[in-house]
């Protein structure tokens, strides 16, 4: 079992990424696949395909519901013929390693990804957000003799530790919270009148965003309080 990156309480549930009903944190992880592309037949329906290149630039957004290409029901069938159910975690393999997106709507995506199927004992949304905590972890991992890669049993040694249901949405309202404070600054900056009223909010934004990657890994590492947040700060926000 590898060493888990962030902290562990003892409170907490621990496993693997390993698929393990029993455990009830990941039931499924499966990877995608492209169906010829020279197969006209296969190409322009109506069902999303999506590739880890149009999750590169996603920055803070969790869901993805549209993707470039679309599969017809004969390109479905190429390629297993199964959609992942909304809320399914997708985390890029490779080109590049280590984004993670759930989808909105059902849809399929290439090899390019490991799609996650979550129990009664984990949040889609709390995994997600762990795996962004842990990209230093997936980026050590990756290998490959072209370009950097990682694969299902690297993963499937990888121990996690979940807290209780309700902890774990007080966790993912927090990070909500603070997603949407930091996405505020955008159009915020588009509001002012001077140069160093946009530079004093790119600033604030800024230190919102440092407090945001500061705060992710103590939250899910049990080191900081997520009820204490949630009636602290974010309560008069």
């Amino acid at each position: 079992m590898a060493d888990s990156y962030l902290p562990i309480p003892k409170s907490w549930f621990r496993s693997t990424l390993a698929p393990d009903a029993e455990a009830g944190l990941i039931l499924k992880v499966e990877t995608g696949s492209t169906p010829a592309t020279t197969r006209d037949e296969f190409w322009d329906g109506d069902i999303p395909w999506l590739t880890p290149k149009e999750v590169t630039d996603f920055g803070d957004n969790l869901f993805v519901s549209r993707t470039e290409r679309t599969l017809t029901k004969a390109g479905l069938a190429e390629v297993g013929g199964k959609l992942l159910p909304v809320g399914t975690v997708l985390l890029t393999k490779r080109a590049p390693v280590g984004c993670v997106v759930m989808n909105a709507i059902p849809m399929v995506t290439n090899q390019g990804f490991l799609s996650f199927t979550c129990g009664p004992r984990l949040r889609p949304v709390y995994l997600a957000h762990w795996l962004r905590a842990n990209r230093p972890y997936l980026d050590k991992v990756a290998n490959g003799s072209t370009y950097p890669e990682l694969y299902a049993g690297d993963l499937f040694e990888f121990e996690i530790a979940v807290p209780d249901l309700p902890t774990q949405d007080r966790i993912i309202e927090v990070i909500s919270s603070l997603q949407f404070l930091t996405a505020l600054g955008h159009p915020l900056e588009q509001s002012v009148y001077s140069p160093e009223a946009l530079m004093a909010r790119q600033e604030q934004t800024r230190r919102l965003r440092g407090l945001r990657d500061s705060v992710l890994p103590l939250l899910l590492g049990g080191e900081l309080d997520a009820a204490h947040l949630k009636n602290g700060f974010f309560a008069t926000t």
